[in-house]
């Protein structure tokens, strides 16, 4: 017989504020995205709107930023942000992420970046210093490979702060196949939302994680490439080089790959 959430220690230790388990357990408030430790002095959430981790990168990469308060990832109450500027055949692009994973790619000329980059340390609450981590390696490992032919998909820490429903259109996207497109209308049935395309645009064009979250693979539904803030010469080369023209067969889109991997 399952314990009732109300009754689970965990919740338990958040309701007593309990300070002896602070360091083993962290939990996300689902209404507000943001966790906390155990001994938070924030107002008690329902226990249908919490979600346990056992580390503090877990919280990040589901998609939780750090508490204010509580300070959940230190006495500093920070995470270390890197930028990095990685070359492509397409343009240079702007890497930015902690040691814990990946928080925004884009191109360097997208007049979008200056607002994407001040909104990414402002959810993690710190400053954005001219360093490397091993995952924004990885990233211009993976881009090289890409751009070569030689990779299709991206095995990437993700770090995919924003609104539940972004959050799932973004998942969404992530469950098309290198080589085929889909619709705007297509993907807002896929997300729940059939009678909301252009909500689910909107998602598509707030990702901040071009190429690695394939929202070039998004098209009209006649066909045409429409908008991409890369420009559409990028989106058409983007879909060149995977092999998916628009007019080619649109995909199915199922699967089951969320943005929360590690």
């Amino acid at each position: 017989m399952s314990v009732p959430a109300a009754h689970d220690e965990r919740y338990l230790a958040i309701v007593r504020r309990d300070r002896h388990v602070d360091g083993s357990l962290w939990f996300g408030v689902t209404t507000t995205h943001v966790f906390c430790r155990p001994s938070c002095a924030c107002r008690t959430p329902l226990p249908a709107h919490v979600e346990y981790f056992e580390d503090p990168a877990a919280a990040l990469r589901a998609g939780f930023r750090p508490c204010k308060r509580c300070r959940p990832l230190g006495p500093q109450a920070t995470v270390a942000l890197a930028e990095q500027r990685i070359a492509t055949p397409m343009g240079d692009m702007v890497a930015i992420g902690t040691d814990h994973g990946l928080a925004l790619l884009e191109f360097a000329d997208r007049p979008m970046l200056r607002t994407q980059r001040e909104r990414v340390r402002t959810l993690f609450g710190s400053e954005i210093i001219d360093r490397s981590f091993p995952c924004l390696d990885d990233v211009r490992r993976q881009l090289e490979e890409y751009f070569a032919g030689a990779r299709r998909g991206f095995d990437l820490p993700l770090l995919p702060l924003g609104t539940p429903f972004q959050r799932l259109v973004w998942d969404a996207l992530l469950t098309i196949p290198s080589g085929h497109t889909t619709s705007y209308e297509a993907l807002a049935t896929r997300v729940g939302r059939p009678s909301s395309p252009r909500a689910v645009g909107r998602a598509n064009g707030d990702n901040r994680m071009a190429i690695i979250i394939p929202c070039h693979r998004v098209i009209g539904s006649d066909g045409n490439l429409t908008g991409y803030g890369g420009g559409l010469w990028r989106k058409q080369a983007l879909l060149e080089l995977e092999g998916a023209m628009a007019g080619a067969p649109q995909a199915a889109i199922g699967g089951s790959r969320s943005l929360h991997i590690d």
